[in-house]
This record gives structure tokens, C-alpha cells and sequence, in this order.
């Protein structure tokens, strides 16, 4: 009677809980990590959800923390870094079509995706990396170092912040290593004018440091409240020091914010020279197909634009002029004339050669009396593919080889140093396309003299995407960290013009030929970012 009662209580009883499997928990994580890496990325300029970065690593911090392994969080990393990028680089597809390369349909929605795919997939092994790092390394929570088990470890809140933009802003986006240094988390912040003046010193990756730090105390916190072990290289070590972390953090935002408030109402600018920007609207089947513009087509296209200019600075974008313009010619002496009729200083974008026939991408000045500057612009950070074939394609089959298409029918040569285009108003600094992504070069064609800053792209090839509102944030943080005038002039558009300050002051729509007018000044002073900055 009694084993009866047993059996029966034994039937009643609950099963016991089951726990999660190793695949089911992966998979969990997979989906944590893919989801918060896609969230993040909508903080991408063309989104402008900004705010996001200021919690958006939090997830992917605590994730490593807690992974077993360092395989682990490198896969982590690299799934949070993937969807991150495939959000924040959906202009990749507006690639497509690629008929102008001689590539149907189909074959040009894969290129576009595979270019997508690809590139998205080198930033995320660069987060892979991070968070690897993140995981061999012994962190703590707090402000110090300490010991913990019978061993140190370095504070998370300093550690974590140098250690992302050590691998995401200088080695692994190394242009060496073909890095694009594009998604960077800092120009989330474009907008955001107050936080933005201290690049003048610290630069944008002083701001991302910032961003980074506040993730921390945030995922730190949680960390310290949740008590959960696989958290503890993150927590502190009672709950009022995770606290005081976080109410640093936020100090220290405020104070950088209200350093900038006060630099903005102290500002005094006062723009001088009239500016505008022949936006010619020259798109890709103009430049590249069987139907492709002739340089007097060319010519006939922008010469009204020009000639509604009023004296001062006039900019022609990136590959105006897709000829040899040291040659001399018709089109030269076409620039002279309009020069010295309407007093203007003109920067166009051309090409130049060298004594062994090697092309450049470069941007040329023509000063108010008709003189074609001696000193020519050779762009120094190519693109690859779309201006030079990386050595190892040489070995890849026919139809990637064909992906460089440049006016100059096999790729450029990269320039080696900056150029100062020493024009009748002042000293100007031409940056081409891609370019404006680098603080590194931008520091250093300040230093070498230039006054004012003139970037000149191309974005024709990307047809209606957000590129364009991206070049636009990289341009902002650029004028702020060398207090310069920046101007933006793309072939497409959108085209701005940026004073030193952060903000666009007249700025054109994508699509459309026009004359984009504004006021610029010249400025000297060096800013602390610029002189330290290599």
C-alpha cells in the first residue's frame, strides 16, 4: 500500500527542469548579438538615431564578457560587427545596376550584394577582434587596477575605451590592411555641436573613446546589479562603486558638453569669400557608357553654372574634367577664360601623369588671372577596385579585373603627400572622395598650410543612396577637428559647405544640377588635434 502511494506521488510530481542545450543557447546568444549589432547601426549617419550609440555597445560587452571562450567571443564579435555593418553600409547596394561595366541584370545585383557582403564582413572581423581582445584581457569594474583572485586586473572603464579605438580606428582599419575606417561610431554625433568641439582636441576618436566609456559603465552597472558571475569581469566591486563609475561617465559628458556650449556662443565667424559649387550632375551612364559625355558636352554643361558664380572661389567636383589638364588644350584654356572673366579661383577635379606615364587622380587650381597652378593635388587614398586593382585580383578571373574603370583605363597611382593649391585668395587644401574619411590626412594638409579645405567627389557610382549624408558627418567632424572651412562638392550632390564649427551652412539636394552658393573664410591657427595627430 505505501510503494502504491510512492508510485502515485512519484506520477504527480513534476518533471525537473530541463536545461537549455548548448546548440539552443548559441543560437540565443547568435540572435542577441545579430540583433543588437543591427540596432546599433541604425545610429549611422542617413538614420541620425545617434542616441543609440550610447547604449548600443552594451549588449555586445556583456556578451563577451560572459562568453567561455576566446573563440567564443570572437564569434560573438564578429556576429554583432556583421549586422552593425550590413545596416550602416546598405549604400554598397546602390551599386546596382552595373550595366555601364557591361554586366547584366543579375550579375549586377550579385556584385552589388557581394561588394555589400564583403566589405560589412571585413569591419566585422575587426569588432571579431575587439572583442577577442576584450576577452583575453583581465578586466575589472571600477577606476583602478586591482587585484582579483590572486591576480590584476586593469580597469574596464579606461581599458575597453583605448582598446576599441586602438583596433577599430588605427590598426585594423589601416589602409594597409585595406581598411575603409567608414563606420566608425563617432560620426553618429554629426549633429550634436556641443559634444563635437572637443575634436579640436581629442579629435573623433577622442569622442569615440567617450561613447565607448559610457557603454561600459552602463553594461558595468548591470553587471554589479545582476551579481551574475559570468559577468564579473565588468562589475565593481560593491554596488556604490558602480555608481560612482556611472555618475563619472556622466560628468564627464556633461562637462565635455558644456565646454562646447560655451565655444560655440564665444565663436566669431565671419565668412568673407563668396564660394559656389558647380554641381553638375553628371551621372554614371553620362560618365561611362557608349553614350558617355565628351569633354565640350562637358564643358557646355558647366560653363552657365560657372559663369553665375560671383567672384571668389569656384569648385568643379571630382573627375570634371576627365582629361590630362597639364596638357594644355582646348578645356584649359577654356578654365582661363572663365577665370579671369568672372575673378574667380577655381579647383577642378582632372587628371594628371607623371614623366613615366603613370595616372593620378587630382584636383587642379586656376587662379583670378587665368594662371594654371603649378602645384597639382595626386589623391593619396584610393579606393580599391573602383581606382586601382589590388595586386592579388591579378590573379582572379577577367570579370573582376574589370571593376577598375577609370577615366585613365587602368587605374591610378596613389599620391604620396599633401598639396597646397596657393590661389589669389589663400592657401587652399584639396582632399578627393574618400579621402575625408581620414583624419590623418586631413591633419596633415593642414599642417602643410592649407586654409581652407575643399574635398571633391564623385558619388555618381552609388546612384540614391545615403552616401552621401555619410560623406557629409565625416566632412563636419573633419572642419571641427582643424577649425577649417570645409567644403564638400559632389558631382551628384548632395554638396555643402561647412564652417569650422560643425555646422552646414547651405547645403545642395542629391540629384540635381545646380550652382550651390555659400561664404568661406581662410584660417591659420592650428588646433591641438591637428598638431598631435598622426
Amino acid at each position: 500500500m505505501v510503494a502504491e502511494k510512492t508510485r502515485k506521488r512519484r506520477k504527480k510530481s513534476p518533471a525537473p527542469m530541463q536545461m537549455d542545450s548548448p546548440e539552443r543557447s548559441g543560437w540565443i546568444h547568435f540572435s542577441a548579438a545579430a540583433s543588437a549589432g543591427a540596432l546599433l547601426g541604425l545610429c549611422a549617419p542617413g538614420f541620425d538615431q545617434w542616441y543609440l550609440a550610447w547604449v548600443g555597445l552594451v549588449p555586445l560587452l556583456l556578451l563577451v564578457a560572459s562568453s567561455v571562450s576566446l573563440w567564443q567571443a570572437a564569434r560573438r564579435g564578429l556576429t554583432f560587427g556583421l549586422a552593425y555593418n550590413l545596416v550602416y553600409l546598405n549604400w554598397y547596394l546602390g551599386l546596382y545596376p552595373l550595366d555601364w561595366l557591361g554586366f547584366n541584370d543579375w550579375q549586377g545585383r550579385a556584385l552589388a550584394l557581394a561588394a555589400w557582403l564583403c566589405v560589412a564582413l571585413h569591419q566585422g572581423f575587426i569588432v571579431a577582434a575587439f572583442a577577442a581582445a576584450c576577452r583575453i584581457l583581465p578586466l575589472t569594474g571600477g577606476f583602478l587596477p586591482r587585484k582579483v583572485e590572486e591576480r590584476w586586473h586593469l580597469p574596464a572603464l579606461v581599458a575597453v575605451p583605448l582598446l576599441w579605438v586602438l583596433v577599430e580606428n588605427k590598426v585594423g582599419n589601416a589602409p594597409d590592411l585595406l581598411g575603409v575606417p567608414w563606420s566608425m561610431i563617432e560620426y553618429s554625433q554629426y549633429r550634436q555641436l556641443a559634444l563635437l568641439q572637443a575634436a579640436r582636441w581629442v579629435g573623433g576618436i577622442g569622442i569615440a573613446a567617450l561613447i565607448v566609456m559610457v557603454n561600459v559603465a552602463l553594461a558595468g552597472t548591470l553587471a554589479t546589479l545582476s551579481r551574475r558571475a559570468a559577468w564579473k569581469s565588468l562589475a565593481c566591486a560593491t554596488t556604490s562603486g558602480a555608481a560612482i563609475q556611472l555618475l563619472a561617465a556622466a560628468l564627464l559628458v556633461s562637462l565635455t558638453a558644456s565646454f562646447g556650449l560655451a565655444s560655440l556662443s564665444a565663436s566669431r565667424l565671419e565668412p568673407k569669400t563668396a564660394l559656389g559649387v558647380v554641381q553638375g550632375n553628371i551621372n554614371i551612364d553620362m560618365q561611362k557608357t557608349a553614350h558617355r559625355y565628351t569633354l565640350a558636352d562637358l564643358t557646355a554643361r558647366y560653363r552657365p553654372l560657372i559663369e553665375r558664380c560671383p567672384p571668389g572661389i569656384c569648385i568643379l567636383t571630382e573627375s570634371a574634367l576627365p582629361t590630362y589638364l597639364h596638357d594644355g588644350g582646348p578645356t584649359a584654356q577654356t578654365l582661363s577664360a572663365l577665370a579671369r572673366g568672372r575673378q574667380l579661383d577655381l579647383v577642378a577635379g582632372a587628371m594628371d601623369r607623371d614623366r613615366q606615364g603613370r595616372a593620378y587622380n587630382s584636383a587642379f587650381g586656376v587662379t583670378r588671372d587665368g594662371r594654371l597652378v603649378s602645384t597639382v593635388y595626386h589623391k593619396r587614398y584610393l579606393v580599391p577596385f573602383g581606382e586601382y586593382t589590388p595586386r592579388a585580383v591579378e590573379y582572379m578571373p577577367e570579370w573582376v579585373k574589370r571593376l577598375t574603370n577609370t577615366p585613365a583605363g587602368g587605374g591610378f597611382r596613389a599620391g604620396n603627400a599633401p598639396a597646397v593649391l596657393w590661389m589669389s585668395g589663400g592657401r587652399i587644401a584639396p582632399l578627393i572622395c574618400f579621402e575625408t574619411i581620414s583624419p590623418e590626412l586631413v591633419a596633415e594638409s593642414v599642417r602643410d598650410g592649407g586654409a581652407l579645405l575643399v574635398n571633391l567627389s564623385d558619388l555618381a557610382w552609388f546612384h540614391d543612396s545615403m552616401i552621401g549624408q555619410q560623406m557629409l558627418a565625416f566632412s563636419v567632424m573633419r572642419a571641427v577637428e582643424s577649425k577649417r572651412y570645409f567644403v564638400f562638392a559632389a558631382n551628384s550632390g548632395p554638396s555643402a559647405v561647412i564652417d569650422p564649427d560643425g555646422r552646414i551652412t547651405s547645403r545642395s539636394r542629391v540629384d540635381e544640377q545646380t550652382l550651390l552658393l555659400g561664404k568661406v573664410g581662410f584660417l591659420s591657427d592650428l588646433t591641438p588635434f591637428t598638431l598631435w595627430f598622426r
